[in-house]
């Protein structure tokens, strides 16, 4: 019984040892506390990187918009109204047909889309060819062409004017 009692004081002193070592409500609430705070960092630290994001990609946004802007400019064709170059889209022997081209050109935007008479009438080898515009150099003529290919999938030549 003696060893009983030494046993069941023996623990019931460890018992209160540990229920002692415990934390305390303030230690609790102090943890408690720490926690909130480390979730308030992460939650900042994830919203400063959103922020972060949104203004590189709207910097993105901005640049890619510069980036077209100065594509197109660069590849606008520039006409002149006696310029050395054209880009010939058709040649047809009805003058009905090219009239009716020429409509269809200046309804996407060419207006500066004609239509010249080309042959010899004496022997009826007449051609009505549609051209759109004139501009002053090869270089042009090139811009133009590659715009009605990428544009309208359109076979076209450049023809040097007389």
């Amino acid at each position: 019984m003696k060893q009983f009692t030494k046993f069941f004081l023996a623990g019931l002193v460890g018992i209160l040892l540990v229920q002692a070592c415990g934390p305390t409500e303030q230690e609790l609430q102090q943890r408690e506390q720490a926690r909130l705070d480390s979730l308030e960092r992460v939650r900042v630290m994830q919203l400063d990187q959103a922020r972060a994001d949104s203004l590189a990609m709207v910097q993105r946004q901005a640049q890619m918009e510069e980036q077209r802007i100065q594509e197109e400019e660069e590849r606008a064709v520039q006409f002149v109204r006696n310029g050395a170059f054209t880009v010939q889209v058709g040649s047809w022997r009805s003058r009905v047909t090219a009239d009716a081209q020429l409509a269809h050109w200046k309804s996407r935007g060419y207006e500066h889309a004609y239509v010249v008479q080309y042959g010899d009438e004496e022997v009826g080898d007449i051609w009505f060819r549609v051209r759109l515009g004139q501009v002053a150099d090869r270089d042009e003529a090139g811009k133009l062409q590659q715009e009605v290919m990428r544009e309208h999938r359109a076979d076209s030549w450049i023809s040097q004017l007389r």
